[in-house]
Order: C-alpha cells, then sequence, then structure tokens
C-alpha cells in the first residue's frame, strides 16, 4: 500500500501550500498581490532587468501563471517594460509604485520566515537550508536530464 502522507513531494507541496496559503491571505488583503504577483515582483527587483523567461525559469511557474501576473502588474502600474530583442524578451523593472509596495512586503514575508522557523534550533536552521538547497538542485537536474 501506497501511503501519500510519507510520500516527500506530497508532503513538500502539502507544507508549500499551507506556508503560501498563510501569507497570500496578508498580501491579498493589505497589497491586493497574490502570491504568484508577490513572488514575480520580487524576482524583477532582484534581478532587474528581467524578461517573463527569466522569471520562468527561477521560479519554475507555468508561462500562464507568469503571463497572467505580469499582466496584473502592468496593469497596476508596479512593473514598466522596454522593448527587447522581440516581443517575448521585453525588459522588465519595478516603477515607484513597485518598488514601495515591494519594500512594504519584505518586512512581512520576513517576519512569517522567522515566525515559521522559530520552532527550530539554530543548528535545525542551517541543516534545513542545505537540505533544500540539495533537493532543488537534485531537482533541476533530474529535470534537465528529462
Amino acid at each position: 500500500m501506497f501511503n501519500l502522507d510519507t510520500f516527500l513531494p506530497y508532503r513538500l507541496s502539502i507544507l508549500s501550500q499551507a506556508v503560501s496559503g498563510l501569507i497570500a491571505n496578508e498580501y491579498e488583503s493589505k497589497f491586493g498581490l497574490t502570491i504568484n504577483q508577490w513572488r514575480c515582483l520580487v524576482i524583477i527587483q532582484n534581478h532587474q532587468p528581467v524578461t517573463a523567461k527569466d522569471i520562468g525559469a527561477i521560479t519554475l511557474l507555468d508561462k500562464m501563471v507568469i503571463s497572467r501576473s505580469l499582466k496584473a502588474l502592468k496593469k497596476r502600474s508596479l512593473i514598466r517594460s522596454t522593448p527587447g530583442l522581440d516581443a517575448r524578451s521585453q525588459m522588465l523593472n519595478l516603477t515607484k509604485t513597485g518598488q514601495k509596495i515591494y519594500n512594504e512586503v519584505i518586512p512581512i514575508a520576513r517576519n512569517y520566515e522567522t515566525r515559521l522557523v522559530s520552532s527550530l534550533t539554530t543548528d535545525q536552521q542551517l541543516d534545513l537550508d542545505i537540505i533544500i538547497d540539495d533537493l532543488i538542485h537534485e531537482t533541476r537536474k533530474l529535470a534537465a536530464n528529462k
């Protein structure tokens, strides 16, 4: 019998959904941002200028999810785009309004992270970081070999 409750991908998915759901409620109510819009906003801030394709490579989000998120961010004037080599490679940057919201959202995100890991010892937190990095690396390696 297969026990889904002990299956690592399922457990990671549950953890991700639970944590993202908690944070998303606050982003939605205070800033009108979905979790995917917030992720795009942060990636743009950290890598600007960046393309939608770059965002996909970094976040592993679906192209349509990225497209919808970017469209909503543009509509609210949180990001702007400048022409790239072609229509698909527009360079994305935050606007001043986007930067302001980013600056307000980050302390909230950091607070949730701090509260989430507060039950772990410092050693456990370090181990968790290493384990997550290793799993991400292995996942990317497996995906590249498909």
